[in-house]
């Protein structure tokens, strides 16, 4: 299916217009919106967001669980030349709060499971905001969801500029600090039609949503890639494998994510019940790095339907390389395609470099810098030129990730990145983790890394030299202020005490030598 939209918009109109009763979007267990419903209420939305006094370009804020609220939410900020900035559901008061203020935030829109949270943040400097509260009624808000619903006049407002900004995608870089990456209706219509070629997606797939919309990537990589094909989606909030399997047979679903934490039970299950199979055409493992023999044990279960894949925020959360069918008709125990995360995606060009920017070869040995060109890349940083020029070079985005690319093009990633800790699918940047345990007296240094989890994939590991007038600073004190400061998943599993840090010898800390100390000990302490 191609056919071309000028904005998000456009994808729901179009789609009201020739299957105004297809179930658009529904909870697994709960409300639904047929297109017709969607098409209606967030043009009603959007005209009640312009007159409550938001202007096209203003940043609304999203924090929230998974909802078809959180679905029309994007769809009316669409139509009415919104920037919806998500807040990841997990993430601390304090580190809301600097999403708030960095985006400048003039809504903020939240459900009722995140009032407690939104409460806590600081509300200086978000005086003028207006809050939207989704769900129950709560004190303190200026509207709720259903109102503006109610208030809003029929008809859609002016159709933003195709390059105009749609989301404000915060990720973070080696400084620790998150940067918003600036996603346009262009580039994120883009992802939708090369993600539903990546997904190897059917016209009006059927598509279950098992990642949280709070992630930046999920609403383009999947919500809209399936609006694209006028398709179904099915939100399953939180849900178990068993739970998966029950929607799958149910709802006839024809494509499903599966994160790491999740693969072995997953594969089980299907194994357990080979019947629930029959709907699903493909089923895609990404996000976070998993051993080659899980992905060897899931291809086991179901066969060529597997795909994996490499993507990021930077590329409006689509993929730029994936796996295909025909990679794994052949496979067998051991084969390499097990540690691949395929060939470039449909319309994205990569290449390997040095550290000097020269081309390295496609020869299956060589690392280096992966970069790529796609027309999803995002327009920059948001108010970030120094780090978007580092990365944006001449129409290609220097990732940071180190890998190989065989002469038949299958790329291979050496590590996630440099720096970056990939937990159970999310990102952890350590100096942000470094910042929080910085603040606690008794740290003179820290340095944190990350390590093997059977589980997550990877684990924070902190590092600490004590000062030495605070001799009693204890693992569990570290860990208890990280947890009221910082999201759980950035949180240190395991703090270890030492005497000095390892440095180059432009006396940074030499995190490479710093995490073969680490696992070392950790070795003999299992031994």
């Amino acid at each position: 299916m191609s056919i071309a939209f000028a904005t998000v918009g456009d994808l729901v109109a179009r789609a009201a217009t020739q299957f105004p009763e297809r179930v658009a979007v529904r909870e697994r267990a709960g409300a639904a919106r047929t297109y017709r419903e969607l098409d209606d209420r967030t043009d009603r939305l959007a005209n009640a967001l312009l007159a409550a006094g938001l202007e096209p370009g203003d940043r609304v804020a999203a924090w929230m669980a998974d909802r078809v609220e959180y679905v029309e939410l994007y769809l009316a900020a669409a139509k009415a030349g919104l920037v919806v900035a998500p807040i990841n559901a997990r993430l601390a008061p304090p580190e809301a709060a600097f999403l708030l203020s960095d985006s400048g935030a003039r809504a903020l829109v939240y459900s009722d499971d995140m009032a407690e949270s939104v409460s806590a943040v600081d509300a200086v400097g978000h005086e003028d905001m207006l809050t939207i509260a989704v769900g129950a009624d709560h004190l303190g808000a200026d509207a709720r969801w259903e109102h503006l619903v109610e208030r809003g006049g029929r008809g859609r407002p002016a159709p933003p500029d195709p390059d105009a900004l749609l989301i404000l995608g915060y990720t973070s870089g080696t400084t620790g600090r998150p940067k918003g990456a600036m996603l346009t209706h262009r580039s994120v219509l883009a992802i939708g039609r090369m993600n539903a070629n990546s997904f190897r997606l059917p016209p009006h797939a059927t598509v279950a949503l098992t990642g949280s919309m709070s992630f930046v990537a999920v609403v383009p990589a999947h919500v809209l890639c399936t609006m694209y094909l006028a398709g179904t989606l099915v939100i399953m909030g939180r849900w178990s494998a068993d739970e998966l399997l029950d929607t799958v047979e149910r709802d006839r679903v024809t494509f499903a994510y599966v994160p790491s934490p999740l693969l072995d039970d997953v594969t089980a299950a299907f194994e357990a019940n080979p019947s629930a199979l029959a709907p699903l055409g493909s089923l895609l493992h990404s996000a976070s790095k998993a051993p080659p023999e899980k992905l060897e044990a899931l291809h086991a279960v179901i066969g060529s339907r597997l795909v994996e894949g490499w993507g990021m925020t930077e590329n409006s959360g689509g993929l730029m390389t994936c796996t295909t069918a025909q990679d794994y008709l052949s496979a067998g125990p051991g084969d390499a395609i097990f540690g691949s995360v395929g060939r470039s995606a449909v319309e994205v060009a990569i290449k390997l470099i040095d550290s000097d920017g020269a081309s390295l070869p496609w020869d299956g040995e060589t690392v280096g810098e992966l970069c790529f060109s796609s027309p999803g890349l995002m327009a920059g940083y948001w108010q970030r030129p120094e780090p978007t020029a580092e990365v944006l070079q001449d129409g290609w985005f220097r990732t940071g990730d180190l890998g190989t690319i065989a002469p038949s093009g299958h790329v291979r990633i050496a590590e996630r990145r440099t720096d970056l800790i990939v937990s159970g699918g999310a990102n952890v940047y350590p100096s942000e983790v470094e910042r929080c345990i910085g603040e606690l007296c008794g740290v003179r240094e820290v340095a944190v890394v990350g390590v093997p989890h059977e589980r997550w994939g990877q684990t924070v590991l902190a590092v600490v030299v004590r000062d030495p007038s605070q001799p009693a600073l204890t693992e569990e004190a570290v860990i208890d202020h990280c947890r009221a400061q910082l999201a759980g998943f950035k949180k240190p599993s395991r703090v270890l005490f030492v005497d000095e840090l390892p440095r180059t010898a432009g006396l940074k800390v030499a995190r490479g030598q710093l995490r073969d100390q680490v696992l070392a000990r950790l070795k003999r302490d299992a031994a």
